[in-house]
């Protein structure tokens, strides 16, 4: 993958996530996503039918939910993201890996 093409997933997710579209934005993570807050020993999530859960649960709880995209870095085979989300009002930088052509691993930092 190049590094437009690991744009163009990351920003998809984004706009999916905005919409509060389960579908696709689980269509831009592979099947084996696991997900990560930096500074924990083990994964918060492991597995699409995990990831797709915690996603559909936040996107139905929180109909105002919307992350702002405040910088974005390409790094070699990851993508970071510094993101604010409200209504949280949380400060977030999320770091994308890639596999098979999707995202596979996903690091929070807040």
């Amino acid at each position: 993958m190049n590094a437009e093409q690991r744009v163009a997933l990351v920003q998809g997710q984004l706009d999916a996530y905005n919409n509060r579209d389960i579908d696709k934005f689980c269509s831009f993570y592979h099947q084996d996503v696991t997900a990560y807050r930096l500074g924990q020993d083990a994964p918060f999530c492991v597995g699409m039918e995990s990831f797709r859960k915690i996603y559909d649960d936040k996107f139905k709880s929180t109909p105002d939910l919307h992350c702002t995209l405040k910088s974005r870095i390409v790094l070699n085979n990851k993508v970071l993201d510094e993101e604010s989300v409200v209504p949280s009002g949380s400060h977030v930088v999320a770091i994308y890996e890639f596999k098979d052509g999707l995202i596979k691993d996903i690091w929070f930092a807040y």
